[in-house]
This record gives C-alpha cells, sequence and structure tokens, in this order.
C-alpha cells in the first residue's frame, strides 16, 4: 500500500548511494561543530537547521557525515538525500511517505501503528496533505510519546539532502511549509536538518518570519578554512594514490612527495575551497588502467580538446556546470553568454546593463536561477563562486552550448562601444565631416561576429579611429602626448589618471579607449562607468 510511494535509495545508508560522499577526516570541523552544536542543544534549540551554499560546496558530504554519526547515536529518525537523477528520489510524493516508513522503524512501538493506519485508511499517501496527516498520526497515540516532547534517548532527527534537486520551485517551498507545520502546528518531536543550494525561492521562503522564528541558518562557502581542507585533502589522497597497488607500475620511479606542493597549491587555489572540484581531480587521477602521471598532466593543461569525450578530466564538474545554466530559457542564452563574459572584468552589474541597454534589474531576473554557480555580492558586482567556472565557459569543448567565445564577446563591445560613440547625444563627441561619414559607414556593416557577411573594421581599427577622434576634438598636446605614447609603455590602469580632467570630449573618449583596450587585452580591471557617456 504505502511500498509504491517509498524510495529505498533514498536513505543515507542505501545500495544506491554506496559508497556515499562523506567528508574527509579532520576537515570540515568547524562546520560540523557547529551542527553538533545544534543537535546537541536540546529544547532550547531551533527546529530547523538550514545549511546551505553554491554547487560543489560539499553539502551533501556534511550531510552525509551528520547521517552516519547520529545513527550511531541513535538519534537519527529518517534522511532522505534527494537526487534529480532519481525517479523515485526527486519529487514530493516520496519524500513524506519515506520519512513515515523511516520513523516507524526507527521507533519500533510505532511501526504497529503504521499498519493501523493504513489499514483504516489504505488510501491516505493519494491525498493531496495525506502524507503530511500520516507523519501527525504517527505521533498521536496513546502509547507513544506526547506530541513536542522528546527524550535524548529517543531518535529525532531528521536530515533532508539537497532540497534544490527536487522537482519544481513550487514543491521545494511546499515542502519547508509542510516542515515548519509539523513543528510548529502539530508540534512533532523531531528536528530538521536541510541542505541545499541558495536558490532565490528557497532564500525567500526561509525569510518568511514564521521560518525564521522555528530555522538557524548555517552558509558554507569558499572561505580560508574551506581551502585550507582542500589542501589537506588533496595532500593526503595523492599520497594514497602514490602508495596503492593500481599505481605501482608507474609511481615506484617516482619520488616523494608527489606531486610537488606547487602543483598541488595550484589545484587547490583553483578549487576556490570547494570539493567538487578537488574530487573530480583526483577520481580522473586515480582511474584504474591509466596513467596518473599523464592524467595530472592533463588536468593542468589549458584544454581538453584533444581528448575523447569519454576522457575528459572534469567531465563530472562540467555536467553540474551545465545542469545549472539549463535553467536559464534557451531564447535568453545569447544575452546569458554577453552577461557571463562580464565575469573575467568584475564589474557592476549597473553598468552591464547601461552598457547593454538593458532594463534595470534585467540581469539580476536573468540570473535568479544560477545563484548557485553565480554570486551578486553586496555592491552588485558579478563574480564566480568557483575559479575553475571560467576555465568551462570559454572552452568550448567543455561548455559546448554554453560556451563563450572571448574573441566574439570583446568584438561585440568594440562594436557597441564604436555605436555609442557615432550615436553619442553629446554634440562635440559626434564625428563630422568625412571621418564621420567614414565612421557611420563602419558602424552600418553588420558585425562579422552576428553575421557572415565580413566587416571592413578589426579592433585594433577602432581603436585608431577613437584615437583620431580624440584627437580631432583636443588640441592640448599634452593629451596628444598621452594618446601617442600610451602603447609604447604607459601602463592602461594609469590613464584615467593621466588625462587632463579639463578636457570633458577627450577624458570621455578616452575612457572609451580604455575599455576597448580592458576588452582587447582581457585584462581583469575594473570596467568604468559608462553612464556618462549614455547621458
Amino acid at each position: 500500500m504505502l511500498s509504491q510511494w517509498v524510495s529505498l535509495g533514498a536513505a543515507y545508508n542505501s545500495q544506491e548511494r554506496f559508497p556515499a560522499s562523506r567528508c574527509h577526516p579532520g576537515t570540515r570541523t568547524e562546520i560540523l561543530n557547529e551542527i553538533e552544536g545544534w543537535i546537541g542543544a536540546g529544547k532550547g534549540a531551533t527546529k530547523l537547521l538550514w545549511l546551505h551554499g553554491p554547487a560543489g560546496a560539499g553539502k551533501s558530504a556534511i550531510a552525509q557525515t551528520v547521517a552516519e554519526t547520529c545513527a550511531e547515536r541513535g538519534q537519527l529518525a529518517a534522511s532522505f538525500f534527494f537526487s534529480r537523477s532519481s525517479p523515485d528520489r526527486s519529487t514530493l510524493k516520496h519524500l513524506f511517505p519515506t520519512i513515515a516508513c523511516q520513523i516507524s522503524m526507527s521507533f519500533p512501538h510505532r511501526h504497529q501503528k503504521l499498519r493501523d493506519i493504513l489499514r483504516d485508511d489504505p488510501y491516505i499517501a493519494h491525498r493531496a496533505s495525506g502524507s503530511i496527516d500520516l507523519l501527525v498520526s504517527l505521533f498521536h497515540d496513546p502509547a507513544g510519546m506526547p506530541p513536542g516532547q522528546t527524550t535524548t534517548s529517543s531518535p529525532f532527527l531528521v536530515i533532508i539532502d539537497g532540497l534544490d534537486e527536487c522537482q519544481g520551485n513550487n514543491d521545494q517551498s511546499t515542502i519547508l511549509s509542510d516542515i515548519h507545520d509539523l513543528v510548529d502546528k502539530h508540534h512533532l518531536p523531531l528536528r530538521f536538518f536541510i541542505t541545499s543550494r541558495p536558490e532565490s525561492h528557497i532564500q525567500e521562503t526561509f525569510d518568511e518570519p514564521v521560518m525564521r522564528r522555528v530555522t538557524e541558518v548555517l552558509s558554507i562557502y569558499g572561505d580560508f578554512l574551506a581551502r585550507r581542507d582542500v589542501l589537506a585533502y588533496l595532500r593526503d589522497e595523492f599520497s594514497r594514490i602514490q602508495d596503492s597497488k593500481r599505481h605501482k607500475d608507474i609511481m615506484q620511479f617516482i619520488p616523494k612527495p608527489w606531486p610537488s606542493d606547487r602543483v598541488i597549491e595550484l589545484i587547490a587555489k583553483k578549487s576556490g575551497g570547494y570539493f567538487i572540484y578537488a574530487a573530480t581531480v583526483i577520481k580522473y587521477v586515480d582511474e584504474e588502467y591509466f596513467s596518473c602521471l599523464d592524467r595530472l598532466h592533463q588536468v593542468l593543461g589549458t584544454s581538453a580538446a584533444h581528448l575523447d569525450p569519454a576522457e575528459m578530466p572534469f567531465a563530472e564538474l562540467d555536467g553540474l556546470y551545465s545542469n545549472v545554466l539549463s535553467r536559464c530559457p534557451k531564447s535568453q542564452l545569447p544575452l546569458l553568454k554577453r552577461v557571463l563574459g562580464f565575469l573575467q572584468v568584475f564589474t557592476n552589474i549597473q553598468n552591464i546593463e547601461v552598457f547593454l541597454g538593458l532594463r534595470p534589474g534585467q540581469i539580476n531576473l536573468m540570473l535568479r536561477g544560477l545563484r548557485s554557480i553565480i554570486i551578486v555580492n553586496g555592491n552588485y558586482r558579478l563574480q564566480s563562486f568557483h575559479a575553475s567556472f571560467l576555465d568551462f565557459l570559454f572552452d568550448p569543448t567543455r561548455a559546448q552550448d554554453y560556451h563563450v567565445d572571448i574573441e566574439q564577446w570583446r568584438a561585440n563591445n568594440f562594436h557597441r562601444v564604436f555605436s555609442i560613440w557615432v550615436n553619442s547625444s553629446i554634440p562635440v563627441l559626434q564625428p563630422t565631416g568625412i571621418f564621420g561619414v567614414t565612421c557611420r559607414k563602419i558602424l552600418q556593416v553588420q558585425n562579422p561576429c552576428l553575421g557572415s557577411h565580413p566587416a571592413p573594421y578589426n579592433p585594433q581599427q577602432i581603436e585608431t579611429c577613437l584615437m583620431e577622434c580624440s584627437r580631432q576634438y583636443s588640441s592640448d598636446g599634452e593629451l596628444r602626448s598621452i594618446i601617442d605614447g600610451s602603447f609604447s609603455g604607459i601602463d592602461p590602469d594609469t590613464w584615467l589618471n593621466d588625462i587632463p580632467p579639463n578636457i570633458f570630449a577627450g577624458t570621455l573618449l578616452m575612457r572609451m579607449i580604455y575599455f576597448v583596450r580592458v576588452c582587447h587585452g582581457g585584462l581583469r580591471v575594473e570596467m568604468f562607468d559608462l553612464t556618462s557617456i549614455l547621458s
């Protein structure tokens, strides 16, 4: 009766999840201690603990470690590990029946109670709120504990991992609402440890006053301690690989330690403090029947274009990135890739919107489903959680449909800068005479990156045009010398400071030249504010 609604593979110790990832010994001690403190706080603690972090931060490993520890102490009542790739671990309809079944096994005297409920109402799980009613009924009987009471010897902890992998944003929010009712309205003697990515709709649900009152929040991001843990993990795992029998034929000739500290630190830095990158490297290097030396060399290479798809070093990581990016509608994909290109220049979202002619807030709306890999900080600056994300985006073999062609991105921005300049509403900036006619003809020719027709200009020609325009509108010898000498030794970062502030037109044009140079050179510097140019 209930078996069709129960997911056997969702439990922490299921065969389907074996071997489940758990925290490497000696790592994540700070966050695990905080969770232990919440578990041991007793009646004074909140009923819910939400641990959130970006994709690949190690949330499932933490949940697995907590589940194993609490199961050994007799504190674990139930666990459900969501997975979007498993039909019975990716939907709301399997969650609460599975929890009810596990609780009946954790509380032996409730096993018969579950049988009695299903005997009296065999279709209870088919009703809209039947699964919640089933859970409530398990705890409302004279033979058991009164609702709202528990003892240190009774299982009380329910772990729900990967809430964001449940199908449907509305169902994810419904789950949180149902859990709130279970602990706050029905006073069940349970406490819930929930992990998820920081998706906007989940954050908004936890931000509701009724949820804040019963919830403690922990975040896990790539800080110094996380990078320290990744470094320790890499050292231990590379040492294990070097000593393993499967690699003995090759590694017996390699002196210890292998690889060098410089290489390990490079990989740890690349991870950004997120275990998924480090674990992916170890899994790839450690694969049987392959040379771990060759595989590490491939990992340290700049591109996987020469490899067979089945041998890609970061196939698992690439799948994660592609899965998150797939949440963006296909119709918005060209604009998304245009925006993602700005990750390399660390700029303000408002500047990007002004530059691309977008409505205020449009980029934030587009990125709403991508918050597990992209962060918009308090200054509205666009950043990536993972240092490896840019490597993924700029590699066509890895990113495929999501590849950001950096040359195309720069050319599009050249065209946009040129368009802004030619169509400027500031009279002194509008090109005149033969030069102005030539500029407009260049602008009217289709951008070669947007169509099949070649254009009679390239980035260097646009630079030349902008410099010529500066010469045309300014007779100041000092400014002219700055422009003429700017490509032969003057640091681009000092250009704006060197320009005389009283030369209005020249300053604006030099700022555009500066941006062109930033794009063309791929310099990781702050993009200037284009608001004044468009005003």
